[in-house]
Order: C-alpha cells, then structure tokens, then sequence
C-alpha cells in the first residue's frame, strides 16, 4: 500500500514540473501582475494551507483529515485538493492541488496556482520574517531588451562580452549563463516578493531566466 502510494505521488510530481516548467508568467495587463506555474505546500498538523479554508488536523489509516470550511473530509494520497479565493485586499489566488503525501506529522500537496496582484508598484524592500501567507511559484521568464523582470526593478540593458548586463541590481552588473539574479521587495502595501531565478539565454534583443518566486502576504 504504502509502495503504490509512493509511486503515485512520485507520477504526479513528474507531471507537474513537465507542465510547471513550461510556465510564462509575466505582467499581464498594465495595472496587474500575474503568476502561473507549478507549486508546492507543506503544513504540519493543526496548520491551514496558505491563505486558504483547508487545514490538517490528523492522520489515521483511512487517510489525511481535513477541515475544510470547517466540514471534516478525509483524503488520500493522490486526491485533489483545490481552492480559490482573495486572501489579501487586490490579491486573487486558485490552486489545484493533489495530495503528494500524508502522516502524522505533515501533509504535502503539489500542483499549479494562478496569482493575481492588482495595481503593483514593485519597489526595494525586505522580505517579511513571518508572512501571514507565502505561495511559491516556478517561473521563467524572456525579457526583452530594455524591459524589466516581471515584479522588480530589474531592467536587461544587453548582451555584453563580461554577461547580460543588468540595470538596478545592486554591484556587479552582469550575469553569464546559469548565474543568478536576487531580488526582494514589495509589490504592493500587503505584499512583498522573494524571486531567485538563473539565466538561461541571452541575445542583443532578449534574456531568458528562470527560477522561483515567493510572493508573502502580510496583514
């Protein structure tokens, strides 16, 4: 039993990164600020999913036990376990989720999210040490020439001999193939942003990265 579990959470975590990897999320319209790509959440027991209506409260042989609105529900490795909602003033989330594994001390989901912050107006700032909630998304990214990265103040410039040179970091400004870039700030009033992506290509016209965010919503 436990074996057939195993093996089928480890099919839904390939699937997943294949979809994940494919994601492009970018700035959408002018006054919106959106993400799609794979993602994945941990919580111990007695903890609620970020931002969400759905907490763990045990673990038997029939499976995870759940509250979600507050209604017990039992589920199993491999079961989904989808939300929407608007956890913070102009942030809209949905998540589609299955349950990769269960036990007596934590609860593991991967799957794809849909973030929307409306109105940003990215600017430098620190991470919060203890967001009210966090999703973390797989991103990439092609940013043209004289654009910014999605979220940051991070503007590519071109291609140079030292690298892709970089405006608005904070020394060294040019990265080579597989070099990161770092960013954090806030995005609006309630929310901040963590990203930490790699370079993947570059050209005169075009740089491509690709990496994590972590969007965190304090109260």
């Amino acid at each position: 039993m436990m074996r057939k579990n195993l093996l089928w959470g480890a099919a839904v975590l390939m699937i997943l990164t294949t979809l994940g990897g494919g994601c492009l999320p970018g700035p959408g319209s002018a006054d919106a600020l959106k993400y799609k790509g794979a993602t994945e959440e941990t919580v111990a027991i007695g903890e609620t999913l970020p931002g969400s209506n759905i907490r763990y409260v045990g673990f038997s042989e029939d499976g995870a036990e759940l509250l979600i609105d507050d209604q017990r529900a039992v589920k199993k490795v491999g079961d989904s376990l989808d939300w929407q909602g608007k956890p913070a003033p102009g942030v809209e989330v949905a998540v589609t989720q299955r349950i990769l594994l269960a036990n007596e001390t934590r609860l593991q989901t991967v799957g794809a999210i849909k973030l929307t912050v409306q109105d940003p107006f990215p600017a430098v700032a620190q991470f919060p040490d203890k967001p009210a909630s966090s999703y973390k998304v797989a991103v990439t990214y092609t940013v043209k020439r004289g654009a910014t990265i999605p979220g940051t103040l991070i503007t590519y410039t071109g291609k140079t001999d030292s690298g892709a040179e970089l405006k608005g970091v904070s020394g060294y400004p040019y990265r080579k193939i597989g070099d990161s870039i770092g960013w954090t700030g806030r995005l609006r009033a309630n929310t901040y942003l963590d990203t930490t992506l790699r370079v993947i290509a570059y050209t005169d016209d075009f740089m491509q990265v690709g990496g994590l965010a972590i969007v965190g919503l304090v109260e």
